[in-house]
């Protein structure tokens, strides 16, 4: 717990020096009069990352704060647990007691090895917040499925993968009808076992079409989506796409 409230500190340290730093630079009643044009032109660039990024760094918060929640709730069993395991020798112990204890401090280790990847990344230029993550939305330039993943790593991203329900739903609310859109899932690996090609982890979540997916002439292993619904299409074949800022890594 103590390496949390440490690691926690420096977080919020981080972000208020952040603050009083901005504070310093120039503080006006009128910037206009007072300052004159050079001062205004000066700050614009900053005040225009702090409106771009402002959503990012709340949203991290947000998950900061999950964390924390989480971390405790595991520290009070863990000391509920250790204080039974110091009243009574190992023999009245319940039978899973020892498991019981061990998967909750590898619970704990895994929280905090989460927590250390807050790193308050900065959010890449044109993506938008949807749902609880930031997504960027290609719908001027059609790409195969190859050349959308490069362009999503160019951009420090990786093409979408959707994580749940509730995520489908607010993607969908977003793309226009009869576009299709490709995602990070393929199954050029194994037949029928569509993967993250980023991670290489299996899709967490499926919302296939009625007959999908079917694989048409053996050639259909990259997936996308269209009005909602999933597709496995062919990987050569040209379409929007849809990248996400993180690596999916704190899910």
């Amino acid at each position: 717990m103590l390496k949390f409230a440490l690691l926690f500190s420096l977080v919020a340290w981080n972000s208020i020096g952040s603050l009083s730093g901005l504070q310093s630079v120039c503080l006006l009643e009128d910037p206009i009069n007072q300052c004159g044009n050079f001062c205004m032109t000066s700050l614009a660039p900053m005040l225009n990352h702090i409106r771009q990024h402002q959503d990012a760094w709340a949203a991290n918060d947000h998950l900061i704060k999950k964390t924390e929640e989480r971390l405790n709730r595991i520290e009070g069993l863990l000391t509920a647990l250790k204080y039974l395991r110091q009243k009574g020798p190992e023999d009245t112990w319940p039978q899973d007691f020892k498991a019981r204890l061990d998967r909750l401090e590898t619970q704990q280790g895994d929280l905090l090895k989460k927590l250390d990847k807050f790193d308050r990344k900065i959010v890449p230029p044109k993506f938008e917040l949807i749902g609880s993550r930031f997504f960027y939305i290609e719908g001027e330039t059609r790409k195969n499925w190859s050349a959308a993943a490069n362009t999503c790593r160019q951009m420090g991203a990786q093409l979408a993968v959707i994580r749940n329900e509730e995520e489908w739903k607010a993607l969908k609310a977003k793309l226009p009808r009869n576009l299709i859109y490709w995602l990070d899932l393929n199954d050029l690996e194994t037949e029928g076992e569509f993967k993250s090609s980023a991670t290489g982890k299996l899709a967490p979540f499926f919302k296939w079409r009625a007959g999908q997916p079917n694989n048409s002439n053996g050639s259909q292993h990259c997936v996308d989506i269209l009005d909602g619904l999933m597709y496995d299409n062919k990987c050569e074949s040209l379409s929007y796409f849809i990248c996400q800022s993180d690596d999916g890594s704190l899910n």
